[in-house]
């Protein structure tokens, strides 16, 4: 990598050990997540008796055997236009995977402009994302641990000049850095939409593939296509999921 690593009380340099990366992660702040807030949330997925959290997990199991399949890790979440459920989603099968206690699972919020996962899974806050993705701070002081595999990069402080930052060298190093330090099975990147702005294709050389979340009854069917022809040949579709109120269909 072509910077000066942040200092860490926890190690003297980086390398892709999986022995480290635990030690990494037990250094992590650890945080509990409110039943009762995340079920106001609908965060079903916390709650097997819900048995919505089904379909979930059926996404889970299609993405993750996909995933390995092609030797993956990295999804982004993303829709058409705002308002469409995908950090809905994006939370929701982050919970979903972190219940398979032999993954590691992280989560961040890169919808920069308008960051919500802090407030859906009642986390308040969270230090600023952009300090982390600037290389200010190491990722095992900035990731908050929700039980026994699941990391939260989460934010509160909207950065309007997030598809800037998404094209830094510095951003791609420390992410680039974060697979290799914490040896996470799955992340998951929760993304602006594709057709509001340019920040979502800024980011897409960071993932392997997107899901794309169309809002039921409210996503216009050339809506759709106009993001997958805009997605085009620069990543890989995963799946469309249509959110509808009473769950998702993929």
């Amino acid at each position: 990598m072509n910077r000066q690593l942040v200092p860490s009380k926890n190690r003297d340099v980086y390398a892709p050990n999986v022995d480290e990366a635990q030690v990494l992660w037990d250094s992590m702040e650890q945080i509990g997540l409110d039943p009762g807030h995340l079920r106001r949330n609908r965060i079903v997925t916390a709650n097997k008796s819900d048995p919505l959290h089904k379909q979930f997990d059926m996404l889970r199991t299609r993405l993750l055997l996909a995933m390995r399949e092609n030797g993956w890790s990295r999804v982004a979440v993303t829709a058409p236009t705002e308002g469409c459920g995908s950090s809905f989603v994006a939370s929701n099968l982050a919970i979903s995977f972190a219940r398979m206690e032999s993954l590691r699972t992280v989560l961040l919020d890169m919808n920069l402009s308008a960051p919500s996962l802090s407030r859906i899974l009642g986390v308040s806050d969270p230090t600023d994302i952009a300090d982390y993705l600037r290389g200010h701070i190491p990722p095992e002081d900035y990731f908050l641990r929700a039980g026994r595999g699941l990391a939260l990069g989460l934010n509160e402080t909207r950065d309007l000049n997030s598809a800037e930052l998404f094209q830094e060298a510095m951003m791609v190093d420390v992410l680039a850095e974060l697979q290799d330090v914490l040896a996470p099975d799955i992340v998951i990147y929760d993304l602006p939409p594709v057709l509001e702005s340019d920040e979502l294709l800024s980011f897409l050389p960071n993932v392997d593939g997107v899901l794309l979340v169309v809002g039921g009854g409210q996503t216009q069917p050339q809506d759709v296509l106009r993001a997958e022809q805009a997605l085009g040949d620069r990543t890989q579709l995963l799946g469309v999921v249509l959110n509808k109120s009473e769950g998702i269909l993929v």
